[in-house]
């Protein structure tokens, strides 16, 4: 059994409080990047939730960048943040999201309706990475 109790009565909604343990779970090494989690039914059992309990926290974390849904397969732990690259806006520098193109997702492994960032830097080739995976941060004052 789970170290985990719902707090009904907190401000966050249950479903936060499940994807903040399960991402607790996922930082602790529990699931590697690639492994795939426990199904939603033993999710559901693990943490005496509802379904769409569970399948909300699945969809935050989704959204967080954490981990990724593959139809009818499941959810996997999506690579560590050793991954992320981080980009420091500096004065001259372009930093555009757009979609991916078809070639672009087939490079770096975008799901459809991916998106990339486009950075260029004066006199640099841009760099185009996965949105997903870049942090971009102000100068540093």
């Amino acid at each position: 059994m789970l170290d985990f109790q719902p707090d009904y009565e907190a401000d966050r909604p249950v479903y936060a409080q499940v994807a903040e343990h399960l991402r607790a779970r996922i930082e602790a090494g529990e699931w590697k990047p690639r492994q795939r989690l426990p199904s939603v039914e033993h999710l559901m059992q693990q943490y005496g939730v509802a379904r769409q309990t569970v399948l909300k926290a699945l969809a935050m974390l989704r959204d967080l960048g954490v981990v990724y849904t593959v139809e009818h397969l499941g959810s996997f732990v999506r690579l560590g943040s050793d991954l992320v690259t981080v980009i420091t806006v500096e004065p001259g520098m372009r930093v555009v999201p757009r979609p991916a193109s078809e070639t672009e997702r087939a490079e770096l492994g975008l799901p459809p309706g991916g998106w990339v960032v486009v950075v260029e830097r004066p006199g640099r080739d841009a760099q185009v990475l996965p949105a997903d995976r870049v942090e971009l941060r102000g100068p540093a004052s």
